[in-house]
């Protein structure tokens, strides 16, 4: 995927959709700005499917460092931190 030119709502719905297909949630159900493990979606080994699944998707490696609140606090702030790291 040529991430380059993806906008923050395209990746808004991939990382939802692969939310809902990965932990089995309606996308209704997500608070997109809101905590994904404070609301009982994910736990954190539901953290790094999504961080494998970010490195996949969006050509660039997520370091453990950068796994914090300000980046994976909620659906809205990774989407920030993929659209600031994505190659």
């Amino acid at each position: 995927m040529n991430t380059d030119i993806i906008t923050k709502k395209q990746i808004r719905e991939l990382l939802l959709d692969f939310i809902c297909r990965q932990f089995l949630v309606d996308k209704v159900d997500i608070e997109i700005d809101k905590s994904l493990i404070d609301t009982g979606i994910i736990d954190s080994m539901g953290l790094i499917e999504i961080s494998s699944f970010i490195s996949q998707n969006f050509n660039f490696k997520v370091a453990v460092d950068q796994m914090t609140r300000q980046n994976f606090g909620s659906v809205l702030l990774m989407v920030d931190f993929i659209d600031k790291n994505k190659k």
